[in-house]
């Protein structure tokens, strides 16, 4: 699930269609204002992709958002801390990093 810069208004309305998703980019770069309790419970995504500069002016992502995400038990990647973060998908399951090796 890519939720852009969505916010929690957008995030109920979003909550009530009930959405499943194992990966979830976390919204806004982890503001405050994103990543709301209700979404996270319906969702339940196993892996959560946080996008977010090092050191950036913003404060993100916020310690609250972060809480929701330990709360949800899943894992969760942050590119300020990680680097580039990848998934591979192969149309039924969602598995962290490269994909495996193909057997010839």
């Amino acid at each position: 699930m890519l939720e852009g810069d969505a916010e929690n208004r957008s995030e109920g309305q979003i909550a009530d269609e009930p959405p499943e998703a194992d990966l979830l980019k976390v919204a806004h770069h982890g503001s405050a204002t994103s990543t709301v309790p209700l979404l996270l419970d319906r969702v339940h995504p196993r892996f959560a992709v946080i996008s977010v500069g090092a050191r950036n002016t913003y404060g993100h992502p916020r310690e609250a958002v972060l809480a929701r995400r330990e709360e949800a038990h899943g894992l969760t990647y942050r590119t300020d801390l990680e680097g580039a973060v990848t998934f591979y998908l192969d149309g039924k399951t969602v598995t962290p990093g490269l994909p495996p090796a193909e057997v010839h």
